[in-house]
């Protein structure tokens, strides 16, 4: 079921965007386990599968990255999205239930396909986009997503194997994985340290917040170990933060402070020289308790980080831990930054969405789950004047 919201305007939203979908093999059996993508917007699609065919490799072949912000708070799970501005379009995606497999509603793309293109996808791009999930929840109320973390932190170890002689599953299938098959969010890290988790999002590494009504774990890839805890602020952003606690950086860290940018984070976690996202998690982090309230509650929370923000000189303070990479450290002093910051802004003023591949990023989608009522509340290209709402039956 789909209903659309604005901020004045409440109703039932039926679907009849033109169908845009055109497959050269439409009478096929194949064909007919998913249906036709339905346009609700610009760069949004709905499609329903009863059924695709499960890929644990999928994500190899993909070479991109992205920020994103995830909270749990009580009953809400809410989660951003962001990537470059491509013209890219997402889809939401129901896949029904079956034998050894629950329910789920959630997000995907396909990253190489152009908004353009939306009605020359293949059908094997069709079958494989369930196993390009970022963010979902199951009929159990079972909600995970994805974000990036810096692998090279990590000297690249995160992207090689957290269960050698194990079965091998693509860190880009894991939200998939434990959406068809988690009873609950443990029983989703059970799964997990049954599986040997490689790769990532070119030199980025993932790392997934996993919730239910009940919990909420961080699960990371550290020094070869799948580490899951449950006992974190409920946040992440793009750093990690189960890093090495014991180690002689962590322990200097943790007596002295932690200074990024010039700013000083007290109270913090750990941070490892290439974090990114310190300054959203520490806004997420001042103003959790909204998130808990409701799913706008939640919805407004996420917007305050909004990805924009990061190329507006008034935000305060400003982010500059987006701008890490390279000789760029969190340790690096405001001047340090000052080039690639004003490169940044400069294409952000542009709003050319064919930039390629240094193009400016933006928060892609807004999606807030609801454990209670196995609901999606969508935002899309950061528009926050409107949504979408979704429920699995």
């Amino acid at each position: 079921m789909m209903q659309q919201k604005t901020q004045n305007h409440s109703r039932i939203f039926s679907i009849t965007g033109v169908l845009l979908l055109v497959l050269m093999l439409a009478v096929s059996a194949q064909a007919s386990t998913f249906t036709a993508p339905q346009k609700l917007a610009d760069y949004l699609y709905y499609v329903e599968y009863t059924d695709y065919v499960p890929d644990l490799t999928t994500g190899e072949q993909v070479k991109t990255g992205f920020a994103c912000s995830a909270v749990r708070n009580g009953n809400f799970y809410g989660r951003n999205l962001d990537l470059d501005y491509a013209d890219v379009p997402e889809f939401v995606i129901k896949v029904a239930a079956k034998e050894g497999r629950y329910a789920s509603i959630g997000m995907s793309a396909i990253l190489t396909l152009k908004s353009s293109e939306v009605d020359k996808i293949s059908e094997a791009q069709m079958l494989a986009m369930p196993n390009l999930t970022f963010d979902g929840i199951n009929e159990n109320g079972v909600a995970m997503n994805c974000n990036v973390a810096p692998a090279p932190d990590m000297d690249f170890a995160t992207l090689l194997s957290t269960n050698y002689g194990n079965p091998r599953i693509h860190a880009v299938a894991v939200v998939r994985y434990v959406l068809d098959h988690a009873k609950s969010a443990a029983h989703g890290v059970e799964l997990l340290k049954d599986m040997d988790i490689y790769g990532g999002y070119g030199t980025w590494g993932l790392h997934w917040m996993l919730s239910d009504e009940k919990e909420t774990y961080i699960i990371e890839c550290i020094d070869g170990e799948l580490v899951a805890r449950n006992d974190t602020d409920n946040i992440m952003t793009n750093f990690y933060v189960n890093y090495a606690p014991n180690t002689p950086y962590a322990m200097y860290i943790a007596q002295t402070g932690q200074t990024v940018a010039g700013k000083v984070y007290e109270g913090f976690p750990i941070l490892t020289p290439s974090a990114c996202g310190v300054e959203r998690y520490a806004i997420l982090k001042e103003h959790y308790d909204e998130g808990g309230k409701s799913a706008e509650g939640m919805a407004r929370l996420m917007e305050r980080v909004k990805y924009t923000q990061a190329y507006e000189a008034g935000t305060e303070p400003f982010w500059y831990t987006e701008f890490t990479g390279g000789s760029l450290t969190i340790a690096s002093a405001p001047m340090d930054f000052k080039a690639v910051i004003q490169y940044s802004i400069d294409t952000y003023k542009l709003h050319d969405r064919n930039i390629q591949p240094n193009n400016f990023w933006q928060t892609w989608h807004t999606a807030v789950y609801d454990f209670a009522n196995r609901t999606l509340r969508l935002n899309i290209q950061k528009n926050y004047t409107k949504h979408y709402d979704f429920k699995l039956d």
